[in-house]
């Protein structure tokens, strides 16, 4: 019926997992590649184009394949792993402008833009611990996972996943060590956590702390998109 493999994958069959029962097939492979180079290059400018040269797929391909397994785009996961990074970086005490070249942002004015909708606060609010900012939080499940999300009346500001409530109420505090807190009902995230109940049972394969990569990636868009 068809050529080859990528053709088959291109009208949207999936390879039989029987047949690759203890190794990735060849669209997770392309998957997994593409998610080493993010992680690699994180500092560089990351186009379509130079992640579908790497996957050796093309940008159509490519963009239906890591949407499909991944759950979101190439270029949303990029953006949640840049911010990632780039907050990383401010805890640690770097300027506002070094960290965002570090990070691999093109210009401090895309970051400013994006702040509100990303950070729920200014980055050097953000610098400055939360002082003085009012962080909204709230605890959910998630396929037996335990989600936190925190909010300011700006915007999200934070996504944790896996770990026990009292965990996850800690790591938030230690981001945030110097704003106010105050707990609310989870009912306004339900639909958006719903939303990434169903995962390609290909994930599986990945390591650990990269499926989380994804799922707080996944959980940070859905809210985004439908809330903010």
């Amino acid at each position: 019926m068809f050529g080859t493999a990528d053709e088959a994958e291109r009208r949207g069959y999936i390879a039989c997992l029987r047949c690759y029962p203890n190794s990735l097939a060849p669209a997770e492979r392309s998957v997994q590649v593409v998610l080493d180079y993010v992680e690699r290059n994180l500092d560089r400018l990351i186009t379509l184009n130079t992640l579908s040269n790497v996957a050796s797929l093309s940008p159509h391909h490519l963009q239906h394949v890591f949407k499909r397994i991944v759950g979101v785009s190439p270029k949303t996961y990029c953006d949640a792993r840049r911010l990632a990074g780039f907050k990383e970086r401010l805890r640690d005490g770097q300027s506002i402008a070094s960290a965002c070249y570090e990070a691999g942002y093109g210009s401090s004015r895309a970051l400013y833009q994006g702040a509100r909708k990303t950070m729920g606060m200014t980055p050097s609010a953000y610098r400055r611990g939360g002082k003085g900012v009012r962080i909204w939080y709230a605890i959910t499940k998630r396929s037996g996972d335990t989600v936190l999300i925190a909010r300011t009346e700006l915007g999200l500001s934070a996504v944790l996943s896996s770990g026990e409530e009292n965990v996850l109420v800690g790591e938030l505090k230690r981001e945030f060590p110097l704003a106010d807190f105050t707990r609310e009902s989870s009912s306004r995230w339900k639909s958006a956590v719903r939303s990434c109940e169903m995962e390609d049972p290909l994930l599986s394969k990945l390591p650990l702390k990269l499926q989380r990569r994804i799922m707080q990636a996944k959980l940070w868009d859905a809210i985004t998109t439908r809330i903010f």
